[in-house]
């Protein structure tokens, strides 16, 4: 079949739908909403109130089901739809030759992501992947300063959703950092291995993994949707620096050594021993470079739809790619397994069975 992506003229704007209009499709149409050079032409939903209620609010119309009529008029989509219905929903829209950034995660499983993936070139469309957090101001701050990591640790920590429970915390929160680590260190996985239980839903709220690269860089995910507040941070550790961020606080901070430090010609105890008249900030600072980034204020998802529709309108690969959105369900997908099997080798010693 030809393929037959709809992009806009130069001096004309994106039309654009929302698909799905619940807690974060409505964000997605309220950003269109606002920003230049795009034409928000409807939302939908199978809910109809729900469709109403922010048509009405947004001054758009508002629909409850995609109508052949209503994608004749659309170049680009999002769909931010439940994860199952993902390949259903963007599907239809690819064949029509509508761009799609599809919420994260891509797809429910590998497969699903590689029919989507072979379809968006297959149509030549846009394919953009919802990975919200490469567009955090508190990340963009800190890639500059990002090189060759050797060890990065991440941990995401929610209050139970029950917007969430028909995916496994793996796929619901673990899989942003999953998508940023990859990007971070390009070198082929080595080594995977996680754990996981159930608590309050009938998937994992609870996830711990870690993956060692070939390069040797390891990293470590803790994610979990059992909790009261929220702690979203990443620790990354170079040769020569470290960063701390936090993505609630909004804040980073960089250390790295000083220019000529040595720690060979370091006299540690007697260092130990001035620590406890001096303390050790004064000490640290002998060696070290502290620095506090400046983190935009920025909303992330603003620069998401930005980014898409620059790729709509280029027609240029965007910034989340459907590859690295097949990546980042791979890697989900072998942890799981990874859980699936350790939770199996549990209940056989706890039955006092032996696994085969």
């Amino acid at each position: 079949m030809e393929k037959r992506a709809k992009r806009p003229g130069t001096n004309e704007p994106v039309n654009v739908l929302v698909v799905g209009v619940g807690h974060l499709g409505k964000q997605h149409a309220r950003v269109y909403r606002e920003l230049e050079g795009v034409r928000l032409v409807g939302v939908v939903d199978t809910d109809p109130e729900k469709a109403r209620a922010v048509g009405t609010l947004l001054d758009v119309p508002h629909h409850h089901e995609a109508t052949p009529q209503l994608l004749s008029t659309v170049q680009a989509a999002s769909v931010v739809t439940p994860t199952p219905t993902h390949l259903d929903v963007a599907l239809r829209l690819i064949e029509q030759g509508i761009s799609v950034l599809v919420e994260k995660p891509m797809t429910s499983s590998l497969q699903q992501a590689h029919t989507l993936l072979e379809a968006a070139r297959h149509h030549g469309v846009t394919l953009q992947v919802g990975h919200i957090e490469r567009f955090n101001p508190v990340v963009l701050a800190a890639l500059p300063h990002i090189r060759e990591p050797v060890f990065i640790e991440c941990d995401r920590i929610h209050p139970f959703s029950f917007r969430s429970i028909e995916t496994s915390v793996v796929l619901d929160l673990m899989i942003h950092d999953i998508d940023i680590v990859l990007n971070l260190v390009s070198s082929p996985v080595a080594q995977l291995d996680a754990v996981g239980t159930r608590v309050l839903s009938g998937t994992e709220d609870l996830a711990n993994a870690r993956i060692t690269f070939e390069n040797g860089c390891t990293a470590i995910f803790k994610a979990s949707r059992v909790a009261i507040q929220k702690n979203r941070k990443m620790r990354i550790f170079a040769s020569r620096s470290y960063l701390s961020l936090d993505y609630v606080a909004k804040t980073g901070m960089r250390i790295s050594f000083k220019d000529g430090y040595d720690r060979d010609r370091i006299d540690f105890k007697k260092m130990a021993s001035l620590e406890e008249s001096q303390g050790a900030y004064p000490l640290f600072t002998q060696y070290f470079n502290i620095e506090q980034l400046n983190i935009s204020s920025e909303e992330p998802l603003k620069g998401e739809l930005q980014a898409f529709l620059f790729a709509v309108r280029t027609g240029k690969e965007p910034v989340v790619t459907g590859e690295h959105g097949v990546q980042a369900i791979d890697i989900a997908t072998q942890m799981l397994e990874k859980i699936q099997t350790s939770q199996e080798a549990f209940e056989a010693r706890r039955r006092g069975g032996r696994k085969g």
